[in-house]
């Protein structure tokens, strides 16, 4: 459906009339992208609207049962893979089989991450430095609300505060993070100091990574895996009133790496002005964010003809949302209604095929509604998007603009008190970006030209998801608890963008692209996510089973994007002497399935599975003090992570751990 300007003036008019709020989450408290808080828990957890999301938390970052890095997590979660490089620190985040080219909204602190690469890995990464990371908000399917630009799901990666530093009722602290790893020589260390005074608070935090390249379970050494990053964070915040605060976020991140055959030295700048307003009547909770952000990256080393490329992606923008809540009869409506408007240009020089010039722009409005009566609980969600590229490509100019108006209903009931049903059914829109579109110049070494699709059309998404969430206390015994969630999702995606070898754009020019492919692309599997507590005991699974008849990605022109056909974490631990000692062990499973390989686009069924244990113990020494040892990889497996840019780069064999934190 195409959304015209006067169609869009109409929804911000029709959401505007609609806002009216939320009650009380503190001014300084932690803001999750796109996500609906409808109330909280007696320990303050807040309580999200029904959705397919997973909050993971300091915790689950590098609590007692924290076993491995960021990308490692990430891949532990359901649904939730990532485009492996060992070389790059950069995180590229697939959700459902679906991954690169905004597919995955992915952001840190709500500012989107819009750094593109066309080449022999993934189409999009996020640099950020995991010793800052407090949350990371991972949400499946499309998000009507902020940060909704992708269909496939979003991805927040969130930073720490200072309320995360200081101690209860104290003006000053700080906090000291350490880790080393026996593989590879990896140290990894964080200084984080905070202050409050009256209505001021301040964070700074800097943060380093450095190790020498790992080896495999063979104990062969993967080359070019070594770590040098360092990064700054500071962050100022003031309480204008009681009811009024306002941010300032700057982060810096740095480093230096090898991966597409180059040694490159990369940063990603980020600034965030945030303001917030929430007199407390259940009318109005305004946020309002200004951003901009840079990714720069020089590839200084290497035996081709590519050294002293420079590409860099530079995005400005700003979103507006309101949250509130009241009572239309018998129903409780918490209803969220802004707009977001961001842009990203191109810049650098030498780009090869990829462009170095263009400009992408982006909008929406929306208004994301939840009713709540006795068991029933309706979500009905409204997105309004638009785009534009410009830009010049070897042949001609590139303009091209769309629109979509998206829909996202999702009908819950509480069927009893420890099982709520449910079912979602969404419409989304990806646009197509500059690397997709103005694809050009030549191979390194020639013979494959590369060439601009100025008539290329956005991703369109339809699915539904059919489940239940589940919230049983003394399932099996007096005092346990099982929660989380099982369920099937079906996605079906028009005009899918893959590369074609033989394609003849606009311009006459015949060549490798990007395209449309013709007709319905199709997705679907089932999703278990569940987390079991008894007594001492702690065990958390997370299952998916995909089945996937989408085209292939071809690597070297991005990189394959098909999921395991079955992935299993499994995590038990047990907690002794009065909660400080945990102990436990963490099992993976990674199957085979579908495969491409580098540059082909005909999949086939690869059944190469590997299997990963971890142990780890930690304890706290006094309440602000925690140790911690963990071994991974226990049996020394040799293996090649699923979704790797090479099938020769092998994962890291078994690695020991030593680490601590702490706060003072």
């Amino acid at each position: 459906m195409r959304l015209t300007a006067r169609h869009l003036a109409a929804f911000l008019l029709t959401s505007t009339a609609l806002s009216a709020p939320l009650g009380a989450q503190s001014l300084d408290g932690p803001t999750y992208l796109g996500q609906i808080v409808i109330g909280y828990a007696e320990d303050g957890t807040p309580i999200f609207a029904g959705e397919n999301a997973t909050h993971l938390g300091e915790a689950d970052l590098r609590g007692a049962t924290s076993t491995t890095d960021l990308d490692g997590l990430l891949r532990q979660q359901t649904s939730v893979f990532t485009q492996k490089d060992p070389g790059n620190p950069g995180l590229a985040v697939n959700i459902r089989g679906f991954e690169g080219s905004g597919r995955v909204a992915m952001s840190v602190d709500g500012v989107p991450q819009s750094y593109r690469l066309t080449g022999h890995s993934a189409q999009g990464f996020t640099f950020v430095d995991e010793n800052f990371v407090t949350g990371v908000d991972i949400t499946r399917g499309p998000v009507t609300a902020t940060g909704g630009s992708g269909y496939a799901g979003a991805v927040d990666f969130r930073t720490i505060e200072a309320g995360d530093v200081l101690k209860d009722g104290a003006s000053r602290g700080a906090l000291l993070r350490f880790d080393y790893a026996d593989n590879g020589e990896a140290a990894s260390g964080m200084a984080a100091t905070a202050m409050k005074a009256g209505r001021l608070d301040m964070l700074l935090a800097l943060s380093r990574h450095t190790g020498d390249d790992y080896e495999d379970g063979a104990d062969t050494p993967v080359a070019n895996t070594y770590q040098d990053i360092s990064s700054q964070l500071f962050k100022l915040g003031y309480d204008l009133s009681d009811a009024q605060r306002i941010g300032l976020s700057v982060m810096h991140y740095e480093t230096d790496f090898f991966a597409t055959s180059y040694r490159q030295a990369l940063s990603n700048d980020i600034a965030k002005l945030s303001y917030r307003y929430a007199p407390g009547d259940g009318r109005v909770d305004l946020r309002l964010n200004a951003y901009t952000g840079k990714t720069e990256t020089d590839w200084i080393a290497g035996t081709g003809s590519a050294v002293g490329r420079v590409m860099s992606t530079r995005t400005t923008g700003f979103d507006a949302t309101n949250t509130s809540e009241f009572a239309l009869g018998a129903w409780a409506l918490t209803s969220a209604n802004g707009f977001e408007a961001a842009q990203d240009r191109l810049g650098g020089t030498a780009g090869g095929v990829n462009p170095t010039s263009g400009t992408a722009r982006r909008a929406a409005v929306f208004s994301e509604n939840v009713f709540r009566n006795g068991p029933w609980e309706i979500t009905a969600g409204l997105r309004g998007a638009s785009y534009r590229l410009e830009g010049q490509a070897s042949q001609g100019a590139i303009d091209i603009d769309n629109s979509s108006l998206d829909p996202k209903l999702t009908l819950a009931y509480q069927l009893t008190p420890a099982l709520q049903p449910y079912l979602t059914l969404s419409r989304a829109m990806r646009a197509p970006t500059l690397q997709e579109t103005m694809l050009g110049g030549t191979h390194p070494g020639g013979g494959i030209g590369m060439i601009a699709n100025p008539a290329l059309e956005a991703e369109t998404e339809e699915g539904f998801e059919i489940g239940f969430n589940i919230d049983r206390e003394g399932l099996f015994a007096a005092g346990d608890r099982l929660s989380g969630r099982v369920n099937y999702y079906d996605m079906s995606v028009e005009n899918y963008i893959v590369t074609s070898m033989a394609f003849t754009n606009a311009f006459g020019q015949t060549g490798a692209a990007f395209v449309n492919v013709p007709g319905t692309s199709k997705t679907k599997g089932l999703e278990l996510e569940l987390a079991y507590g008894w007594q001492s005991y702690d065990l958390g699974l997370s299952y998916t089973h995909n089945d996937s008849t989408l085209p292939s990605q071809m690597p070297g022109l991005g990189a394959g994007q098909y999921l395991p056909d079955d992935t299993l974490s499994l995590r038990l631990s047990k907690r002794l002497m009065e909660d400080r000692l945990t102990l436990g062990a963490q099992y993976n499973y990674v199957s085979g399935g579908l495969f491409t390989d580098t540059y082909t686009s005909t999949p086939y069924q690869k059944d190469t599975s590997y299997e990963l244990v971890d142990l780890f113990a930690s304890y706290a020494v006094t309440e602000d003090a925690l140790v911690y040892a963990k071994v991974t990889n226990l049996f020394d497996e040799t293996y090649v992570p699923w979704l790797s840019a090479s099938a020769t780069e092998n994962g890291q064999g078994r690695t020991f751990h030593i680490g601590t934190s702490l706060r003072f």
